[in-house]
């Protein structure tokens, strides 16, 4: 019976390990939008068997992010414009007011991640300032006691994620103007003024689709009403 579960637990494991490794190539675009991914070719990248990654497709599957074409195989879904539009209105109306009188005593989690993602833009590493960059909103809802909320969004947001990511890729932003809205939202959080803050976090959230045209121009292929290649 004890091994049974090991088994089990094992199994599950290995089926987490899979859907998350696959899901975040789909988030960093090493598998891009349109583009079929076999089995054989994700274990061998993957070093797993095909039960897990056979599971770990199905979870894909039914958050949006891959799809099955019959009688032709499993590609990587487009990017929904309209579901990453959404995502950024959850997190906007979630990150409100009433947070920031529970926040004075986070400060220095909020300082951490700022030098994290100067130190990340310092030294070119664009996965780093990206990874930073979330972090610094983590902090805000891991301050305010909303972890568990944070956990749901990370869910619900792949679409989101892969259109900051691609506008990164368009160098059309300017990390610093990134950094300096984090240090203004972080003065606002410790001159305990909430009204600035919920402001500041509205109006940086809005920057995520302030490049949206460029973004759209320079990868067509990867959205909603692209076909699939």
């Amino acid at each position: 019976m004890e091994e049974s579960m090991h088994v089990g637990e094992q199994e599950t494991s290995l089926q987490d390990q899979s859907y998350h490794t696959i899901r975040r190539k789909i988030v960093y675009l090493d598998y891009k939008p349109g583009e079929k991914l076999g089995v054989k070719q994700l274990c061998d990248d993957l070093d797993m068997g095909r039960t897990p990654v056979r599971e770990a497709l199905v979870r894909l599957a039914q958050e949006g992010l891959v799809r099955t074409v019959p009688q032709s195989g499993t590609y990587v879904s487009p990017i929904n414009l309209t579901l990453a539009e959404s995502a950024c209105y959850i997190r906007e109306h979630l990150e409100d007011s009433p947070v920031y009188a529970k926040m004075q005593a986070g400060i220095e989690q909020l300082d951490r991640a700022i030098a994290l993602q100067e130190k990340a833009m310092a030294e070119e590493d664009r996965i780093g300032f990206f990874l930073s960059d979330n972090l610094m909103h983590h902090m805000i809802f891991s301050i305010a006691c909303r972890s568990t909320v944070w956990s749901w969004l990370e869910e619900t947001n792949a679409d989101l994620e892969r259109f900051r990511w691609l506008r990164a890729a368009t160098q059309v932003l300017d990390n610093q103007d990134i950094v300096n809205e984090h240090k203004q939202i972080r003065r606002a959080i410790a001159g305990r003024d909430p009204i600035e803050a919920s402001f500041l976090v509205s109006k940086h959230l809005h920057m995520i689709f302030r490049n949206q045209t460029e973004v759209l121009d320079q990868f067509p292929e990867y959205f909603e009403t692209s076909k699939l290649r």
